[in-house]
């Protein structure tokens, strides 16, 4: 999916609206959605019935896009009247792209342009028709993860934001705690710690890659985030014993970073020192794709268990996330 720009238009997001619409997540997080009348689901995709505000929908960070269901065009029709797309506010006429090898493209656009008085502008779009199981489906630019949170400069392996707010809500983060991710990339994860309490937590990360440190620190300034980065190994921190209350990272899978026989080595060690730093009410969430190698480690790692699994599936692969406790 194409990403929209970040001069589209707004959100009436206090107007009352009646629709039904899509929430993309990743698969394995769907249950963690609450608050919302759903009525249908799949792996990865909530279909959800909206009646009211949008506000609470739009603070929501555990989906990444939300398309409309308009099965025909009487649906459109009755969406911008009173339903999502009657939300968007622009000085301008709205601009829509609509998807090559859409079912009757042609009787859409006739509707957009005639009835609504809408643009087509592939290259800048805030409403993006594509084909779905029943019919048209209206992907929403202004409710795209990132203009509602912030973009992140990314390298190729950096978490996806979706995925980094579920595995900050498995942390159980609270004010003021100490949280620490030794495999830090860009940032990610530091940002969604930040967003997952309403009041300041400590922000401790690091990576071996300089140019990682340097897109986080350029991430966390941009969103006026305070945080720790020091280029360091996680096989060697510089932290107190029982000093960081949670650790939260995305390990290297041995695919596009390092490799399953530098993990051989890297896991054990990375183990050790989270032992160390964890206090005994610490707990640390942890996701890999080197599943049997990781969880080998774990159970060689004098004082840690595992307590908790959830498999998500993302971009083709299905990581597990690891809650891990120290051992009473």
């Amino acid at each position: 999916m194409s990403h929209p720009v970040l001069d589209l238009p707004c959100l009436a997001l206090d107007q009352p609206v009646r629709d039904h619409v899509v929430l993309r997540t990743v698969a394995g997080a769907e249950d963690l959605i609450t608050g919302l009348d759903v009525i249908a689901g799949s792996p990865a995709r909530l279909t959800c019935r909206v009646d009211g505000a949008l506000r609470e929908l739009h603070d929501l960070r555990l989906f990444s896009t939300l398309a409309v269901l308009v099965p025909d065009t009487t649906a459109v029709l009755r969406s911008a009247t009173s339903g999502v797309t009657s939300a968007l506010r622009s000085e301008t006429p709205l601009r829509f792209r609509i998807a090559p090898a859409t079912p009757d493209h042609d009787a859409l656009n006739v509707a957009l342009v005639n009835e609504l008085g809408w643009l087509e502008d592939p290259g800048d779009w805030t409403v993006n028709f594509v084909g779905g199981p029943n019919g048209w489906e209206a992907e929403i630019g202004p409710f795209h993860w990132s203009r509602r949170f912030g973009r992140l400069d990314r390298l190729p392996w950096s978490t996806k934001p979706v995925v980094a707010e579920v595995l900050t809500r498995l942390a159980k983060l609270r004010p003021g705690h100490r949280v620490l991710d030794p495999f830090c990339g860009t940032g990610t994860l530091l940002a969604a710690a930040s967003a997952a309490v309403g009041a300041p937590v400590i922000l401790l990360g690091s990576d071996l890659d300089p140019r990682a440190i340097a897109l986080a620190g350029a991430n966390l300034s941009r969103l006026a985030i305070p945080a720790d980065l020091p280029v360091a190994s996680a096989e060697s921190l510089d932290h107190a014993e029982h000093s960081v209350d949670r650790v939260i990272a995305n390990l290297p899978f041995g695919k596009l970073v390092g490799s399953h026989a530098g993990n051989a080595k890297l896991y054990p060690a990375a183990l050790r020192e989270i032992a160390r730093l964890l206090p005994r009410s610490g707990r640390a969430v942890l996701l890999t794709d080197d599943k049997r190698l990781f969880e080998d480690a774990v159970a060689r790692t004098r004082g840690l268990k595992i307590v908790r699994r959830r498999v998500l599936g993302d971009s083709g692969v299905t990581p597990t996330a690891y809650v891990l406790t120290l051992r009473r």
